[in-house]
């Protein structure tokens, strides 16, 4: 039996869930030996969480009981399931919650130009300030580089959904910006991370 298949035997058996929606790297097949198993689950009469270990593997189990979904909620709180995979759904509600969840998202608005020139001209500022040399300075260098990455997607009109799932779309579909963007980080010198920041108003 896979560790996957044992986690989901002890859900079952410890909370009787109504529903089991696994999401984050068990769901989209990136999982490696540090990976927590992601999961909300459905059941019981108060919400709990789980961190049990389970086969050798960490549990990040948020248990909710059905009464949260039936009056009003917000769908920003559970953002984390759009991408899940609903491995169990009794009535209905782990699916519904889903629908709302990408609802939610669709309606998100995007950045407008004026916006992502305001966050291009801050990556602009930021850029001169790490270049003081002193700790302050290098704080900023890892501040920029943390949130240019979610600035790039402004300027491309894509919701972002988080570091990993972001770097692995950006290595597939834009090869010379995860080449840029990868030199930024991995050289770690000024020349790589200004060469990141005229990539990204060279885009805008």
């Amino acid at each position: 039996m896979k560790s996957t298949d044992k986690i989901i035997d002890y859900l079952k058996k410890t909370y009787q869930p109504e529903s089991i929606i696994v999401y984050g790297s068990f769901a989209d097949g990136s999982a490696n030996l540090n990976s927590d198993f992601d999961t909300l689950i459905i059941a019981g009469k108060e919400k709990l969480h789980d961190s049990s270990f389970v086969d050798g593997v960490v549990l990040d189990v948020f248990i909710y009981p059905p009464d949260q979904f039936l009056s009003e909620y917000d769908p920003a709180e559970f953002a984390q399931v759009w991408d899940g995979k609903i491995i169990l759904d009794k009535n209905g509600m782990g699916g519904w919650l889903k629908k709302n969840v990408l609802d939610y998202i669709e309606h998100i608005p995007l950045k407008t130009a004026k916006d992502v020139s305001q966050e291009i001209k801050w990556c602009e500022k930021m850029l001169l300030r790490t270049m003081r040399g002193d700790v302050e300075g290098y704080y900023r260098w890892h501040w920029l580089l943390c949130d240019s990455l979610e600035i790039y997607f402004d300027i491309k009109g894509i919701h972002y959904y988080g570091p990993k799932k972001a770097l692995h779309f950006m290595e597939e579909s834009d090869s010379e910006a995860f080449h840029i963007y990868s030199k930024a980080l991995l050289e770690f010198n000024q020349e790589g991370l200004s060469d990141w920041i005229n990539y990204l108003k060279t885009i805008f």
